[in-house]
This record gives structure tokens, C-alpha cells and sequence, in this order.
């Protein structure tokens, strides 16, 4: 101990820098000066600089799975069979050794390196997240919450802000299918709610489509109201407004029974790309953009189809999951999903190549049928959560 305190910081700043972020909590309690330098703007820097030099050989994504959050090592590249290695589970710290893991979590939104949580309390609780430095702050309602509104988490460039929409019908006695259409604005520099003015769409997005977030802004995949039209819609946190309807690469129609599965990730931290999937052929698409601004998007050639009933595949994306991310290097796509028998529900990760070879991992059996496993990337962030006083 003695020693490794005497080395120079140069070096201990090497060697902290290839520290797993799990074990970073350890490093910072075990002494001050450690714990100083592991928030060192410099230091900081050369950890997501290894992590994103990391990434090329190895993903680390964030997985949501029996309501817990942890960062896992994926490995498509062994000679065996690919692994999903769980690394730790994520906790929060705020410099207070009594603090603990994050639990209780329904769903998971990840944005330049923070994570918006939501609780499966019955009137859902919000906590965003700094995984690098462990932070938190829990985020009060403007007036409540409700278990079917959807969140986008994004910034401008000085700010981070969180999107809060509720869109859905409830049923009155006296207005049968009255509307409800709600969005709110949190600021984390003002810790407050506004109402976003001026919005009324024709369109809508069900509320367990997940937005993408993408260079700040956020991304949806939405549905015509009176229509069967659907396209992507972008919500840009700097002019704080919903931009133009932007156009998808396929043909694809809002089915009347929404079994059609069209779902968001990213490729590295510039490209947006979709996974379609019909309900009618099992057909199974994926494109990758070449250019992605709230205004406009342009779509690359088709990154890899697959006909899931000519490999011999009864596998069906579930549209509430969705889940799936792409290693361009390797052509290789990874989708996650659940596995439902009479007995238990099993997390599954499905790997497919460009020749539509399927490899399927078991990643256990999940606690809760009701709740999706979800994966979202990860890398860490110097993005200070300014505590609250």
C-alpha cells in the first residue's frame, strides 16, 4: 500500500486507467489521494479514451436484467462459442461508502454516458446516473408520474435535459376516449419542469418503443394517428421542438395488430440503425445510416436481412424488447430477446452473420416474465452530476 502511494502520479494514473469501472469504487475508499485522482479531468479523459480503444476488440454494454442494472463484457470473437460476461453490478456512490446499487429498475435510457432509470414503483420513480463516478439524483414530478409515459434523455451545449411524454387515451364516463397528451422538459441545471408548448402531433409513439439517443438529440419510431404510415421523428434538445417526419429505408406500414417489429440502436457515436422485422414473412432487416441530423436522414445500403424461415428459425423479435446492437468489423448483428416455456422465462441473445448463420446464447432465466431484458452501450462519461443542495 505504502509503495503503490509512492508511486508517481503519472504512473498511478496509468495503472488506475485499466482499472474495470466496476472496481473503481475500491480504488477510490482504499485512500484520499486515489480517490482525488480518479476524478482528475486528465485521468478521466484517458479512461474513456482505453474504453473507446477497448470497444473495437471488445463491447462492454450496460444489460438490464431481473430489474438490476450491470456493465457486461460481450466477446463475438472467441473460437468456442460468444460470451455475455456480466462485470459488476453498477452502484451508486455520491463519495459515500454506504451507498448501494440501483435497483428496482423497469427500464434503462443511456445518453453521452448517463443513464435515466426508471423504477417500477406503481407511479414510476426517476434517477439519473453516472455509472464512471457513481453518481445520482433522483428527479421529482412536476405534478406525478405515470407507468406508461415514456422519457428521452439528451443535451444542448450547455445542458442536460430529460423529455417526459405522455400520450394516451384514458377511458371517462361522460368522454369515452378523452386524449391525454403531455410533455415536460427537466433541466438539470435549473433542477425544474416546463411544459413544451405548442405540441400537438398527428402522430404518436407507444410506450414501449425506447428512443435512441444520438449526439444529444433523441430519435422514435412513430405511427400516423389516423394512418398506417409510419417514420422516424427526432426531438432536438437544443431548439426544443419535434423536427419533420423522417423517412425509413423499408416499406413498412403500422400493421393493425402492431406485430410488426421495428426497433432503434446506434453503431459507434455517429450512425442511427433499424432492425424491422414482419409479422407476416419473419423477415428480418437491418440498415445503418450515413448521415443522422434531427432534419434529415440518409440510409446506407441494407447492412444484413435475414429469412429466419430458411435458416430453420421459429425466433421472433418481441416489438416491447427489441433490444440489439452491431459489430460492423465482424458483420455480425446481436439481438436479445426472451424465451418462454411452460415452466420459466429465459434470456436469449441471437447472433446472426452475413450469411444468416444463427448462433443462439443462453443468458439464464429471468426473475420477472413481465419485465424485457434490455442492452444499450456504454462508454464511460465525464459528465459531472451536480448534486443538489
Amino acid at each position: 500500500m505504502a509503495i503503490m502511494s509512492d508511486l508517481p502520479r503519472d504512473l498511478l494514473a496509468e495503472i488506475f486507467s485499466r482499472v474495470p469501472l466496476t472496481s473503481l469504487r475500491a480504488v477510490r475508499f482504499t485512500c484520499k489521494k486515489w480517490n482525488d485522482l480518479s476524478k482528475d479531468p486528465s485521468f478521466i479523459e484517458k479512461q474513456i479514451v482505453e474504453a473507446k480503444k477497448k470497444q473495437l476488440k471488445e463491447f462492454e454494454v450496460i444489460m438490464m436484467r431481473n430489474c438490476r442494472v450491470y456493465l457486461t463484457s460481450v466477446d463475438l470473437h472467441s473460437d468456442v462459442d460468444p460470451s455475455f460476461t456480466p462485470k459488476g453490478t453498477l452502484i451508486s456512490l455520491n463519495d459515500d461508502a454506504n451507498h448501494h446499487q440501483i435497483d428496482n429498475v423497469s427500464r434503462v435510457f443511456h445518453c453521452d454516458g448517463l443513464l435515466l432509470c426508471i423504477t417500477k414503483d406503481l407511479n414510476s420513480r426517476l434517477v439519473v446516473w453516472n455509472p464512471y463516478f457513481g453518481q445520482t439524483r433522483w428527479i421529482k414530478p412536476r405534478n406525478s408520474y405515470h407507468i406508461k409515459d415514456n422519457y428521452a434523455l439528451g443535451y444542448d451545449e450547455k445542458n442536460h435535459k430529460i423529455l417526459r411524454l405522455k400520450d394516451n387515451y384514458y377511458a371517462y364516463s361522460s368522454h369515452p376516449r378523452e386524449r391525454i397528451c403531455e410533455f415536460e422538459l427537466y433541466s438539470f441545471e435549473s433542477n425544474s419542469w416546463k411544459v413544451v408548448l405548442d405540441v400537438s402531433p398527428n402522430w404518436y409513439i407507444h410506450s414501449y418503443h425506447r428512443g435512441l439517443s444520438l449526439k444529444g438529440n433523441t430519435y422514435w419510431y412513430a405511427i400516423e394517428k389516423h394512418g398506417n404510415v409510419d417514420f422516424l421523428i427526432c426531438f432536438d434538445f437544443t431548439t426544443e421542438r419535434f423536427g419533420p417526419r423522417l423517412p425509413l429505408p423499408f416499406n413498412a406500414t403500422a400493421s393493425p395488430t402492431y406485430d410488426d417489429v421495428v426497433t432503434l440502436s446506434s453503431v459507434g457515436e455517429e450512425q442511427l440503425a433499424v432492425l424491422f422485422q414482419s409479422d407476416h414473412t419473419l423477415m428480418m432487416e437491418i440498415w445503418v445510416t450515413s448521415k443522422v441530423e434531427p432534419t434529415e436522414v440518409l440510409w446506407n445500403k441494407l447492412f444484413l436481412a435475414v429469412d429466419m424461415i430458411a435458416i430453420g428459425s421459429n425466433f421472433q423479435s418481441v416489438a416491447d424488447a427489441g433490444s440489439f446492437f452491431i459489430d460492423q468489423e465482424k458483420n455480425v448483428v446481436v439481438v436479445f430477446d426472451r424465451d418462454m416455456d411452460a415452466t420459466n422465462t429465459r434470456g436469449m441473445a441471437y447472433i446472426f452473420g452475413k450469411n444468416g448463420h444463427l448462433k443462439r446464447v443462453d443468458l439464464g432465466e429471468d426473475a420477472d416474465p413481465w419485465f424485457y431484458l434490455l442492452v444499450c452501450s456504454y462508454v464511460p462519461s465525464s459528465v459531472q452530476i451536480r448534486q443538489l443542495t
